[in-house]
């Protein structure tokens, strides 16, 4: 059985409870269950079959909940992508691209486009392939944000994605509220297995295209949960000055795809809600450790304890595993090892072997993680390797500062430094900016400014620092 079984059964035994909204939309279980057959029939007849792989590059939430959950259920191997980005994307002997509009599509591929018609109920019969549900048939290529280098294609079981619904279950509490907001673009293997979680369990899921519209929603449907990226989060916070909203609603923020620092846990707090969730995870591993607000005040570069079930090891260079509070490399022994989609079969690739994420940290005696940076990252200041939001965090709050990274750079004897990129608020001098940050840490303060209008960001609002590196050597 498909969990998408359980979202059809939903619509028969709620069929006028809110399955997802938008800041102009309430669709029903019912009428969602309606858009998952007519889109199964609509496939079918289109000549894709199970077992085979299609690009899915669709904007509008709803519709791409009803295609991507038709598929799934079909056997049909889905690799969600951002409309217009087929051409860029590597090769996985895709048979189809389906979109909401026609698009250029590599060589040997299709263009479907689901068009209105496709979501319509339209009483067609179709039959479900028995084996779609096989634990170790493929069902999912996810790409990753591609901060561990450059982007890969991760494959997921049937299996696999059950279990991360599984996880999800264990470790979302939401008391009091059946709503959830959700921040994170379909492209993202969070949003697709969250939405998946939400539906499952009878929730409604809330999805928000802006920040604006978020805060607008949150008051307007009562939503309940939050879940989104430092940097959306930010962008919510940012907009409460043109957009006033009351936020009574709240109940709690899931925050996920970046460190959340000490200050911007105070943040969102203070001006969101005051239980924070924050989540440590991979598209190869998922999550792997959450915190609450606390923890993360308690110890700098705290991201939670890790969670029951979930083998982690810190290691030195050559893999043998040091002790608790020593710095080393992070590994997660998860199925298929994090490893990129090898070969065309239609079975993943579930032998368990280590994944190492790129981040270095510590594991405390009570079991908390601790992460110091990512391996590319991590700045030497004074001869202490330390992350580089402890730097960021010397500017948090400053009034010229609108955001701010941190990054190492070598001067011209080889000698790394610390550089901070700004995008300022209001006019403001590098020294000025140096002063404020040797006068909180003489240690940690950049020793050059380097001035944007906007910050270069990769997936989920990641800062790109490869980026800035290349442009601070101009």
């Amino acid at each position: 059985m498909s969990f998408v079984d359980t979202v059809l059964f939903h619509g028969r035994l709620f069929p006028r409870r809110p399955a997802i909204m938008t800041l102009d939309r309430v669709v029903t279980y019912g009428m969602l269950g309606d858009a998952i057959h007519a889109v199964s029939a609509r496939v079918l007849a289109a000549g894709v079959k199970p077992g085979d792989r299609v690009l899915l590059a669709i904007d509008n939430p709803v519709r791409f909940v009803a295609v991507a959950f038709a598929l799934m259920r079909l056997g049909i191997v889905i690799m969600p992508i951002a409309p217009g980005s087929a051409l860029a994307m590597p090769m996985i002997d895709a048979v189809a691209l389906i979109g909401e509009s026609p698009g250029l599509v590599p060589a040997g591929m299709r263009m479907i486009v689901a068009g209105d018609d496709w979501f319509q109920p339209s009483g067609a019969a179709y039959a479900v392939d028995p084996g779609a549900s096989d634990p170790n048939r493929l069902a999912i290529i996810a790409p990753t944000s591609g901060t561990t280098g450059t982007t890969k294609l991760i494959p997921l079981s049937v299996g696999e994605f059950d279990r991360r619904l599984h996880d999800l279950y264990r470790y979302q509490p939401a008391p009091g509220t059946e709503r959830d907001l959700m921040l994170v673009g379909f492209t993202s293997l969070w949003a697709l297995s969250q939405s998946a979680r939400t539906l499952v369990a009878a929730r409604t899921l809330g999805v928000a295209s802006s920040a604006e519209d978020a805060l607008r929603m949150i008051d307007l449907y009562q939503m309940g949960t939050i879940l989104g990226s430092p940097n959306q989060l930010a962008a919510m916070i940012a907009a409460l000055d043109a957009v006033p909203a009351s936020l009574t609603s709240l109940r709690l923020v899931k925050c996920g795809g970046g460190q959340v620092t000490p200050s911007f846990a105070r943040t969102i707090r203070e001006r969101l809600c005051q239980n924070l969730l924050v989540i440590y995870g991979s598209t190869e591993a998922g999550r792997t450790a959450m915190a609450n607000g606390a923890a993360i005040d308690s110890v700098p570069g705290c991201v939670g304890w890790v969670i029951p079930g979930r083998s982690l090891e810190i290691v030195d260079d050559a893999g043998a595993p040091v002790p608790a509070g020593t710095v080393g490399r992070v590994r997660i022994l998860i199925e298929g090892g994090g490893r990129p989609l090898l070969g065309s079969g239609i079975e993943a690739d579930t032998t368990p072997d280590w994944f190492y994420p790129g981040d270095l940290g510590h594991v405390t005696d009570d079991g908390m993680l601790v992460i110091v940076g990512r391996a590319d990252d991590v700045i030497n200041a004074g001869g202490t390797k330390v992350a580089p939001e402890r730097v960021e965090e010397l500017v948090a709050g400053h009034p010229a500062v609108a955001e701010a990274v941190a990054f190492a750079k070598t001067d011209g004897s080889g000698i790394a430094e610390i550089w901070l990129a700004i995008v300022p608020r209001e006019p403001v001098s590098a020294e000025a900016i140096i002063a404020h940050c040797r006068s909180r840490s003489e240690t940690l303060a950049p020793r050059r400014i380097l001035f944007l209008e906007t910050m270069p960001r990769a997936a989920l609002g990641k800062p790109d620092r490869a980026r800035l590196r290349a442009l601070a050597a101009r």
